[in-house]
């Protein structure tokens, strides 16, 4: 309440203040004519008053003179700034030497009392209807104009008295200088009345013009057509323009709204409903770039009946940014917690998995441990009745310890695939090498179950690509493998044939189809899942759940698909395609990857179908070099090359192997990487420097060691091939042969 009284009287304060100011500035115009007035009505009155009474003419002329150059004066004044600041002052002393000026003729000339009564008390009267002044002012000016003429009559000659209609002059002059305070008191209040209400629409025009410029909003009217009629500067300053000018020459529909369509549609929601609040919509700067406002527009039809819209707008731009990227946060938030819902149930899954993996492989670990154990034990200790038990025992032993293996390699294999170090190399080799290979290394295990092997080769595969050998081979091993386990009876074939060839690039179909107890449909889409074994009622065969998931693996880094396609009580059917190169120096494309439509059939078994193992004679005088510094590895390998038909002497280290070469007696050289005084790698990069007929003999690595980069550094030293410990008897005869069969 306090507050409001207080700026009530800070209003009144500002209304008096602008009265006042506006009254001084009113002032000026009716004095200025006042003036002039008195100026030339002084001098026309000088030149009657000074021929009539000649023998007052010097004083009546020093009076009027005066009156005249005062008001001359008087009216320069006033165009300065000291005359605009001090104009009632101005007034004050033009009326004093008016009054002064007739008073003077009345104490002359006694008998024009009443003409100059008449005419003074007229001018003071028209003074006060025209004068912007306060009453205080006018009552002053009654004060000093009634003293004048009262000293007039009183100091001028007694014959005055005697004059007729003094007393109703003397009583004019009273009741006109009363008039006039009423009639400057009535001109006082109206010109206040106007003033006030003047300030009042001024203030309120100022409030609503800083309320419209200052606005952060911009404010706008337009017309029907889409012509601006009004704006502020926010609106002109939103969108890149210098001043309200260039804003009402434009076109809303083709020079501010983006889209036409948003100004149509905007066009008929006002037609339609009068207003339209919250209107979203793109707008072009002046520079071309995009803005987004948020408009409230109305209809207004002025009492003209012209009808324009008006409104106000605001930029929202960096809103909409800010839902944009609160909405694109929410969706990656969104989108995060669901692969972590999905990362979380995998890794659930997989600990699961994991769990059941670790004690399936505890018991596969074990299970062939403790057979190649318990048959040593037994062949150690001479606990069997005949050369026959002793055999089976050795053979049960030898099979156990492959399983062994099989689970080691698989266990390395997925720890390299987990970690992403998994690296393919790229040789030189024949896939038809790698096929016979492959189906060697199964082929006594199918022998063993009565199982035959069957091998499709297309003949236009070419005898020479590039790619990893190694890996490839083991894909097939792998598919071979699970087909000889789930096969009772039958036959499985392995069907390879090319797919396309392009650029460098060829693309190889391989297909491993048996007669096995077949896939439920609802357990393919897990086959190659980590950890996941697929168990069937009718065999109590398993696996570590690894072999097929190492697979996919490999075909993948090959740029290659595999499929499955099963029946149970028929059989399954694997295919996978590999991309191999034509010539070292091609590139692989990026090509989308096509489903390979597959079609399963059934394989009568033809009992009768036997697949021989093929065989090379090797000449008895073909000599091998075994270099291998571990005694029992020494005799063990020794025993097994004898066996296979190769006449062997072996040395322990690497100084021996040099030496031995020399002697030009060997054929091939079998080389331990791993010895204490002279590495294999170091002999045979010295056996390389050796004279031509010594330098090319043919030399395979025998090592534990089994990773790639093993491989290529053997390769780099000058080693021919390649092969890991435990050595597979099969496989190590296909290699000797292989290289045997080279012309040197």
């Amino acid at each position: 309440m306090e507050s409001q009284k207080k700026f009530s009287s800070t209003i009144e304060s500002k209304q008096y203040e602008y009265f006042k100011e506006e009254s001084k500035k009113a002032l000026i115009a009716p004095f200025q004519a006042l003036a002039k007035f008195t100026a030339v009505a002084g001098l026309v009155a000088l030149i009657f008053e000074v021929r009539y009474f000649s023998e007052h003419s010097v004083e009546i002329y020093i009076s009027r003179l005066s009156a005249i150059l005062t008001a001359f004066f008087l009216l320069l004044l006033s165009d300065t700034k000291l005359g605009r600041k001090f104009p009632v002052l101005l007034v004050h002393v033009l009326l004093l030497s008016i009054i002064c000026s007739f008073g003077v003729l009345i104490y002359l000339i006694p008998k024009t009392v009443v003409f100059n009564s008449h005419i003074i008390s007229l001018i003071i009267f028209v003074a006060a209807l025209f004068l912007s002044w306060e009453v205080a002012n006018q009552i002053i000016v009654a004060v000093y104009y009634n003293i004048v003429f009262a000293f007039s009559i009183i100091f001028s000659r007694g014959e005055i008295h005697f004059l007729p209609n003094v007393v109703e002059s003397v009583v004019l002059v009273v009741v006109m200088s009363v008039m006039a305070i009423v009639a400057s008191y009535i001109n006082y209040k109206l010109r206040q009345e106007a003033v006030v209400k003047n300030f009042e629409t001024a203030l309120s025009e100022k409030k609503f013009r800083n309320l419209v410029e200052n606005s952060a909003e911009g404010i706008f009217q337009f017309t029907r057509e889409g012509r601006f009629i009004t704006v502020n500067l926010s609106l002109v300053r939103m969108l890149g323009y210098s001043t309200e000018d260039e804003l009402k020459k434009l076109s809303l529909p083709a020079d501010v709204f983006k889209r036409k369509g948003d100004w149509e549609l905007l066009s008929k929601l006002l037609e339609k409903q009068g207003k339209v609040r919250n209107y979203r919509v793109p707008y072009k700067k002046k520079d071309g770039s995009e803005l987004t406002v948020r408009m409230n527009v109305r209809v207004n039809d002025d009492e003209g009946g012209i009808v324009f819209y008006e409104g106000s707008l605001q930029d929202i731009t960096q809103q909409i940014q800010a839902e944009n990227e609160k909405q694109k946060a929410l969706d990656a938030l969104r989108f995060e917690k669901m692969k972590a819902d999905t990362a979380a149930r995998k890794a659930q899954q997989e600990s699961h998995f994991k769990s059941k993996f670790l004690a399936n492989m505890s018991h596969e670990v074990r299970t062939p441990m403790n057979s190649v154990m318990g048959f040593l034990t037994l062949i150690e200790n001479d606990l069997f009745e005949n050369k026959e038990e002793l055999k089976n025992f050795a053979r049960d032993a030898r099979m156990a310890s492959e399983s062994l293996l099989d689970i080691i390699n698989n266990i390395l294999d997925i720890s390299k695939i987990e970690a992403g170090k998994m690296e393919l190399d790229e040789i030189e080799f024949s896939l038809k090498v790698e096929i016979n290979k492959a189906v060697s290394i199964v082929s006594h295990a199918a022998k063993s179950k009565g199982l035959a092997i069957e091998q499709k080769v297309e003949e236009n595969i070419p005898d020479k690509i590039y790619g990893d050998a190694a890996r490839y081979r083991q894909i097939v091993i792998n598919l071979l493998s699970n087909a000889v386990k789930f096969t009772e009876q039958g036959l499985i074939s392995i069907d390879v044939r090319v797919k396309s060839v392009s650029d460098g690039i060829i693309e190889i179909l391989t297909s491993v189809h048996d007669t096995g107890l077949g896939i439920p449909n609802d357990k393919l889409n897990i086959l190659f899942e980590p950890f996941t074994q697929i168990r069937h009622k009718k065999s109590s065969k398993e696996g570590t759940g690894l072999g097929l998931m190492i697979a996919k693996e490999f075909v993948r880094l090959m740029h290659g698909d595999i499929h499955i396609e099963s029946k149970v009580g028929f059989g399954s059917k694997f295919s996978f395609t590999v991309k191999m190169k034509l010539q070292p120096s091609a590139k692989f494309p990026h090509i989308e990857k096509q489903p390979f439509e597959m079609e399963l059939s059934v394989v009568e078994v033809d009992e009768s179908i036997f697949v021989p193992e093929e065989k090379i004679e090797i000449p008895a005088k073909k000599r091998l070099l075994l270099v291998e510094d571990n005694p029992i590895s020494q005799n063990l390998e020794s025993k097994i090359l004898r066996e296979i038909g190769y006449e062997v002497d072996a040395v322990s280290s690497g100084e021996e192997a040099i030496e031995a070469v020399k002697t030009g007696t060997f054929n091939l050289v079998l080389m331990d990487i791993e010895m204490t005084e002279m590495d294999g790698i170091t002999a045979t990069q010295k056996i390389r420097v050796l004279p031509e007929s010594f330098s090319k003999i043919p030399i395979i690595a025998v090592t534990a060691h089994s990773s790639m980069k093993d491989r290529e550094k053997c390769l780099a030293a000058g080693m021919n091939d390649y092969i890991a410990k435990p050595i597979n008897i099969h496989f190590l005869k296909i290699t000797i042969d292989q290289w045997l069969n080279v012309d040197r």
